[in-house]
């Protein structure tokens, strides 16, 4: 990411913070990792629906050292870090605004989930997943959200980013976007 970030939290074991009130109520882009030989952690999130307070997945880092990116939605209040019912090693958490997100290039790969802004016009790209996953495309604004090609195994294939925006690259499980471990994957765009 670049150097937008807004704040970092780190720590050992389950942890719970209440956002503060600078990044209260804003989309934000979590960048999520641990120590190099962990397993990673989950990021779970509280929200309010009426006169309760729930508590659901918001996404998870990638395992050992690997940076995993995760959206945080605006509706949560508080964060809590935790492996399911077992205590995570060393976690990781750096907050920034979508729009920092590193700049989608020629030849992108990873291991985990990550977000990307495309400045550029509709271009083609092949990907290459050697597991699960999914590639979305949304709006800067997080609103309008496109899946652009996605499976529950592994697969190639081509598909056309529609213009400026930001591409996301999950998990392919359930249908929805998930945050997280991956197998490798790579996207490759072709020149216009």
């Amino acid at each position: 990411m670049s150097d937008g970030s807004l704040e970092r939290f780190s720590g050992r074991g389950k942890y719970e913070f209440v956002l503060p009130a600078d990044l209260a109520g804003k989309i934000l882009l979590a960048e999520a990792w641990g120590r190099v030989l962990g397993q990673g952690f989950t990021v779970e999130g509280d929200y309010r629906k009426g006169s309760a307070v729930l508590r659901e997945l918001v996404g998870e880092s990638g395992w050992g050292n690997e940076r995993a990116h995760i959206v945080i939605p605006p509706k949560y209040e508080t964060l809590a870090i935790s492996k399911g019912g077992r205590n995570p090693g060393r976690w990781n958490l750096t907050f920034s605004e979508l729009t920092d997100a590193p700049k989608l290039t020629t030849e992108t790969s990873g291991t985990t989930s990550r977000i990307y802004c495309h400045r550029g016009q509709k271009t083609e790209a092949e990907v290459d997943f050697q597991g699960h996953g999914a590639v979305w495309f949304c709006d800067v604004e997080w609103r309008k959200k496109q899946k652009l090609i996605g499976h529950s195994d592994k697969f190639r294939g081509t598909i056309v980013i529609p213009g400026p925006g930001l591409v996301a690259v999950t998990g392919g499980h359930g249908g929805g976007l998930q945050w997280g471990s991956l197998l490798e994957w790579k996207m490759t765009l072709h020149p216009a």
